[in-house]
């Protein structure tokens, strides 16, 4: 049995919604008398709206992106239910025996909010061709912020090889569902369960028994969202960066990799990538950014991230990731799109609970 792999049996106009739902349909592609009451638009105004959103995966096509919220919208390629936690975390590219703990909703908060680990590793193999340029070989500690689940650092896990191996020795976030996920899965990545705020360089230099080589992590994202009311900086969670980079400058890694969503690029209030440069500078690093798409690198899921990687000095020396899949044919051979649908079919049943 798969962990999170319990489905809710859908029942009464749920089910028929779903029984009427081809693959890719909406709710707007269903019977008038199927649409939810939020769905159709009514009076001269035509208010209302998808507020119910629903959409059934496809075979070869990528879903849309994972969220928190997904569990209500995404339905089975074949089957007529929505996706189970374990489902979700395989669109994230999760290993099938990582186990999430807490919560039903703290599952999917840890889920939806994760890192890609197909993108993360992505970056991480590019990151390993930046330090063996520079005459890096070895083991290459990671001290990790903002960990939530753990997709940055399994990322970086599937990127060892033989002349760079990457150990994540000392891992952080400050809800209790993501240290027990962790503990369960990674308990060698010494998990702290605490605000960065009040995070001392001397704790991690214990855990990881002297200076990190590389520091990742992904500041909440929640005020930078595109989906979101973009508060950045108005929000203490959209400041919360620069305790990050007080901390890369206390502890001076060869590396720094800050991820976060492509809407802190588009923030209006304030140029969030003016202000992230200058923050960093302010500490002698240059830094580059990249917005990578989740698709391009396999998983079964389109997902934008923003991508900033800086260092003290040699920084022409790291290149983002080019693709290795594509929408369409082309003359590079590359493979297309890998699909929602071919990916969730090769897993077994889930349990179902009422």
């Amino acid at each position: 049995m798969l962990p999170n792999h319990q489905a809710k049996i859908c029942k009464g106009i749920v089910l028929e919604r779903l029984e009427h739902l081809p693959p890719g349909g909406k709710m707007g592609d269903l019977p008038l008398h199927l649409q939810h009451k939020s769905f159709i638009r009514t009076g001269e105004k035509k208010t209302g709206g998808p507020n119910m959103r629903l959409i059934r995966l496809e075979d070869k096509k990528p879903a849309l992106t994972v969220t928190a919220h997904i569990f209500n919208k995404f339905v089975h390629p074949i089957e007529n239910r929505y996706v189970t936690p374990r489902e979700a975390a395989t669109l994230q590219d999760f290993p099938l025996d990582y186990e999430f703990q807490g919560t039903l909703g703290e599952i999917h908060k840890q889920i939806g909010n994760a890192v890609p680990v197909k993108l993360a590793t992505a970056i991480a193999k590019e990151v390993s061709n930046y330090l063996k340029s520079i005459g890096e070989t070895g083991i290459k500690t990671i001290a990790s912020f903002f960990t939530g689940a753990g997709g940055l650092d399994l990322g970086f896990e599937a990127a060892t090889d033989s002349k760079i191996i990457f150990e994540t020795k000392f891992s952080n976030d400050i809800e209790h569902f993501a240290e027990k996920t962790i503990n369960k899965n990674r308990p060698y990545w010494n998990f702290i369960r605490q605000d960065i705020r009040t995070i001392s360089p001397q704790q991690i230099i214990n855990a990881v028994n002297g200076k990190p080589d590389i520091i990742v992590g992904g500041p909440p994202c929640q005020p930078f969202s595109v989906a979101g009311k973009q508060k950045a900086t108005d929000d203490p969670l959209g400041t919360l960066y620069r305790d990050f980079i007080r901390i890369i400058d206390q502890l001076n890694p060869k590396i720094v990799v800050m991820e976060n969503v492509y809407g802190l690029a588009q923030v209006k209030k304030a140029n969030m990538l003016d202000e992230i440069y200058k923050s960093f500078d302010d500490i002698g690093y240059s830094v580059k950014h990249a917005e990578l798409f989740s698709c391009d690198y396999g998983t079964p899921q389109k997902r934008r991230r923003l991508f900033f990687i800086a260092t003290e000095k040699n920084l022409d020396k790291f290149s983002f990731p080019e693709p290795t899949h594509s929408e369409t044919e082309n003359l590079l051979g590359l493979p297309l799109y890998t699909g929602a649908g071919e990916i969730l079919k090769k897993l077994p049943k889930p349990i179902y609970r009422d």
